[in-house]
């Protein structure tokens, strides 16, 4: 079940920004430490201000007979990683020319849009980008519908990178999430056409949290655009519903990069 602890330990903490649940405190507490080395029951309990029976109850409620064999899935995680590493060739392919050109490639067989954005790519974005994921204290991503599954796709994978990433599915909890934005941190903002940067309670929020904020667009004119503190956009306009295909993509390119520098 290695694959499926990190998967089911962010499907946790995505219930709610504020972790007064048991549940929740002990899956940060595990993402947090994904790699750590001699995890024991009393390390959590200890660090967590917990009891060890929470964390056998918590250990049962995924499935298992008690914390011992939630341990060993926990030290499978390494095979969940060196499979993404695989996936986004990250282990041999070292270098950005061998990379680039490989997802150049898929850019191209794609439809007439994709194509365009592609010979438009700015490498420098991906790695400013990275940077900027890789030094923040805290991550959290903003984004709603469709923009929302592939938030969860880029937290799933910087989650398995060792990378701790926030995502609140719910408006009302991205509310609160950015209510406890600090110096420091890092928040991603997704909207492809404007219409959720429009949720101005939570745009204003973002904005003038002292956090480091960025949006992710595939519309150039989109209103509020210049309230972050960076831009990147996906290529020209083109087909509006170019953007999602866009945005996987850029996702995709995105972990490679990071993967790549820092994994």
């Amino acid at each position: 079940m290695s694959a499926g602890l990190v998967l089911t330990l962010q499907n946790i903490i995505n219930q709610s920004p504020t972790y007064t649940e048991i549940d929740i405190v002990i899956a940060r507490y595990l993402l947090k430490h994904l790699y750590k080395e001699n995890l024991s029951i009393n390390d959590i309990a200890s660090e967590c201000h917990i009891s060890k029976a929470s964390v056998t109850r918590f250990s049962q409620n995924l499935g298992y007979a008690g914390f011992n064999d939630l341990k060993k899935d926990y030290q499978l995680t390494y095979i969940e990683l060196d499979e993404m590493k695989i996936d986004l060739d990250a282990i041999t392919n070292k270098q950005v020319s061998p990379l680039q050109k490989n997802i150049l490639s898929e850019f191209q067989n794609s439809v007439t849009d994709l194509a365009a954005y592609a010979e438009k790519l700015d490498l420098k974005e991906f790695e400013n980008l990275s940077e900027l994921i890789h030094d923040a204290s805290n991550v959290h991503l903003y984004a709603t519908l469709i923009p929302g599954n592939m938030a969860e796709i880029l937290q799933h994978m910087l989650l398995t990178a060792g990378k701790f990433v926030e995502y609140y599915p719910q408006l009302n909890n991205q509310l609160i999430a950015a209510d406890n934005l600090k110096e420091n941190d890092l928040a991603i903002f997704i909207s492809l056409e404007g219409s959720y940067v429009m949720q101005k309670d939570l745009t204003l929020k973002i904005t003038r949290s002292k956090a480091t904020t960025v949006l992710l667009t595939h519309n150039p004119e989109m209103k509020l655009s210049t309230v972050f503190d960076h831009v990147i956009h996906l290529g020209d306009h083109g087909a509006e519903r170019g953007g999602k295909y866009k945005l996987l993509m850029f996702i995709e390119f995105l972990a490679h990069c990071y993967f790549n520098k820092y994994v």
